[in-house]
């Protein structure tokens, strides 16, 4: 024997395991189809399950083949149970007919305890969804991503092609802008409302005049959605010029954001001049924003319809279907058109998509200076702040670079 024979040994062997876990591998079902087919070849329960155990071990939920079919893998609960899976895929079972008390049931693998559900998404969507037991609703324990909602946690999907927004996902900028707490005090609405402004990193230290962004619903902004970060990663990216924002919190959604004349008039007429008078904004119509998205989104595109002399810009995230009469029905609508410049954002999953979508006609209809854009997720908030770097980039555009 060579003196170099004990050292290649091992070697050899190694080489002998990874060709057998190769070989074993390539027998093993790699789309859901083949794992379909390995169990029409297999009686005993117990080695059918652990044929799907082993198909779903390096996997996680949702399966994803060809880049856009979604495969979802549920096992029963400890009671026997089985979810039904629903989420912006299926349109949160909901159709123009009304609720499908059955959409989203999966389909069993006999002998097992194991189903699956099959679905599809555009190959860049970023999506959400739940396990329904029931009445209750539960995060997939096999989708390592969750992300809150106003309702609970949902399941997060981000398709292979998805780009992720680096406002909200990047890292956090070495300085941050700062928030302060206001109480408003209003004649118009005899109440005081809370408001929060925000200003830039390095406000202090300069003189200069800044755009100002009026955020509806506000609390829901800077606390929940965040968005003091979100502009504090925009304006480091020089993605937007450094801006002010102010954040302001209705009492009564519903009633506030319905062409409500208190809540208009403290909004254009006292807290404008108040927000003014205290940090240097840039006094003008066409340096100032109103943003807000679902039912906020007809807040500001009446605010804008009804004071261009204030608001110069407008942004509506998926707007709710009557906004379009805003425009369409009213006066005022046709004669804002051509003071203000509109940017509309619409989510395909969205199961009230139509409401953006009905806006930009009317809009173009009506000759505006509109900017549209329609991402492929659903209503949610993660949405609505991943995209509030959009907006703004359209509103209210950074300088060349010099």
């Amino acid at each position: 024997m060579r003196p170099d024979s004990p050292a290649r040994a091992p070697r050899i062997t190694a080489w002998l395991i990874a060709a057998l876990c190769t070989a074993a591998c390539a027998g093993e079902p790699q789309t859901l189809k083949a794992l379909l087919r390995q169990m029409d070849g297999l009686t005993d329960p117990v080695a059918k399950t652990a044929a799907v155990d082993r198909y779903l071990a390096a996997r996680t939920n949702p399966v994803v083949e060809q880049n856009s079919r979604l495969i979802f893998f549920v096992r029963d609960d400890a009671t026997g149970r089985t979810p039904r899976v629903v989420g912006d895929f299926n349109a949160w079972a909901m159709t123009p007919q009304g609720y499908d008390a059955v959409a989203g049931t999966p389909v069993r693998i006999a002998g097992t305890p194991w189903s699956y559900l099959e679905g599809s998404a555009f190959a860049n969507a970023r999506l959400e969804y739940t396990f329904l037991f029931d009445n209750e609703a539960a995060t997939d324990p096999r989708n390592p991503r969750t992300v809150r909602t106003f309702t609970g946690p949902r399941s997060e999907i981000r398709m292979p092609f998805f780009a992720s927004h680096p406002e909200v996902d990047g890292p956090v900028p070495a300085q941050s802008g700062r928030v302060t707490e206001h109480a408003v005090a209003s004649r118009t609405l005899t109440a005081t409302r809370r408001v929060w402004t925000y200003v830039p990193a390095g406000y202090d230290a300069s003189q200069e005049l800044y755009p100002t962004v009026y955020f509806l619903d506000g609390g829901n902004y800077t606390d929940w959605m965040a968005a003091p970060a979100v502009l504090d990663r925009l304006i480091a990216a020089k993605r937007i010029p450094a801006v002010i924002a102010v954040f302001v919190e209705p009492a009564h959604r519903q009633e506030e954001y319905s062409r409500n004349p208190a809540w208009r008039a403290f909004v254009a007429a006292e807290l404008v001049p108040y927000v003014d008078s205290r940090l240097r904004t840039f006094p003008a119509p066409d340096q100032r924003v109103i943003f807000g998205s679902s039912l906020g989104a007809y807040g500001a595109l009446d605010l804008a319809v009804e004071h261009p002399e204030v608001f110069g810009l407008c942004a509506a995230i998926a707007p709710p279907a009557q906004a379009a009469t805003l425009i369409a029905n009213q006066a005022q609508g046709q004669r804002a058109v051509t003071g203000v410049r509109f940017f509309v954002l619409g989510a395909t999953y969205d199961t009230d998509v139509k409401g953006a979508r009905t806006l930009r006609t009317a809009l173009e209809e009506a000759r505006a200076n509109v900017v549209y854009e329609e991402v492929p997720e659903g209503h949610a908030a993660e949405t609505f702040r991943g995209h509030i770097g959009d907006a703004l980039k359209v509103l209210v555009p950074a300088p060349p670079p010099t």
